[in-house]
């Protein structure tokens, strides 16, 4: 039991943390090796001081098989997550992960969205990243996973990467690719078959620095890319539209510099609400 005297905020996250990972095993260990019923709460304080200070990140470790920890961005954020071995996640929009850490396993499962993951070497503990139907595995080495409606792919910014496309009932099947820099794996859902091609990293690049970069890119795909990044989404309104092409570079979030890009490039004009804006050539007002 706590004595009357006021803890530090570093001793109440210890104690917290102690809280959530008292019946592990190892934490029982330490507990248990006290002889002296009166200085049993010194003691446990102890231990949640050896534990949070001097255990580190095997304490981390072993607090993250308790409780996987699961991020997310909503649309229009990113976020940086700072894993206990110094590798890191950046979290593009409307993206989650739960992480995994073990003793002997680095799994991340990508639950939606898109992410890049930079990893720290361990030769003893792979570095695996689960998306939809594809487990990607590196041991020390940068690379994008982008996980859409219509397939997987995986971009490598450094280093190299194992793509294999995994069967729920019969694990990873013959679909597997080694990828270097600036290569990617795509793999459409449903289908094993991994496609290998270059890869955009001027896109990834972009994102990372929260740009919309186009280049001669056609209208809907650059639309659907603006899509992904807010709430009010921009759709064509006119069929001779769909072939136009543009180019330039947008901050992410800075709908109204994009539309009005869009308007005096196209000579077009918006209409709409707050959830849905209509990109209409001018002459189909009059």
């Amino acid at each position: 039991m706590r004595t009357g005297r006021k803890l530090t905020a570093e001793q109440e996250r210890a104690w917290a943390l102690l809280a959530a990972v008292e019946d592990h095993p190892r934490v029982q260990e330490w507990l248990a090796s006290s002889t002296a019923p009166r200085a049993r709460s010194h003691v446990r304080w102890a231990a949640a001081a050896a534990l949070v200070v001097t255990i580190g990140v095997a304490f981390t470790i072993a607090y993250l098989q308790l409780q996987p920890p699961h991020y997310e961005t909503a649309v229009g954020e990113q976020r940086d997550v700072l894993l206990p071995d110094g590798s890191r996640i950046t979290l593009n929009t409307d993206t989650a992960v739960t992480v995994h850490y073990a003793e002997s396993v680095r799994r991340i499962d990508l639950e939606q969205g898109e992410a890049i993951f930079s990893v720290k070497h361990d030769a003893q503990r792979p570095f695996d990243v689960g998306a939809g139907g594809t487990l990607t595995r590196a041991l020390g080495t940068e690379f994008n996973v982008d996980m859409r409606n219509d397939g997987i792919s995986v971009s490598v910014i450094e280093g190299v990467v194992r793509v294999s496309a995994v069967n729920d009932d019969a694990g990873e099947s013959p679909g597997i690719a080694a990828l270097t820099k600036g290569r990617t794996a795509k793999m459409r859902r449903g289908d094993a078959r991994i496609v290998e091609a270059a890869a955009d990293l001027n896109r990834i690049h972009a994102w990372r620095a929260r740009r919309l970069e186009f280049s001669n890119t056609p209208l809907p795909e650059a639309l659907a890319e603006f899509n992904r990044y807010s709430t009010a989404h921009v759709v064509i309104g006119t069929a001779e539209l769909q072939s136009v092409r543009v180019s330039g570079v947008f901050s992410i979030g800075d709908t109204d510099a994009f539309l009005f890009s869009l308007r005096e490039t196209l000579g077009a004009q918006t209409l709409g609400s707050a959830d849905e804006i209509v990109l209409v050539r001018a002459a189909k007002l009059e």
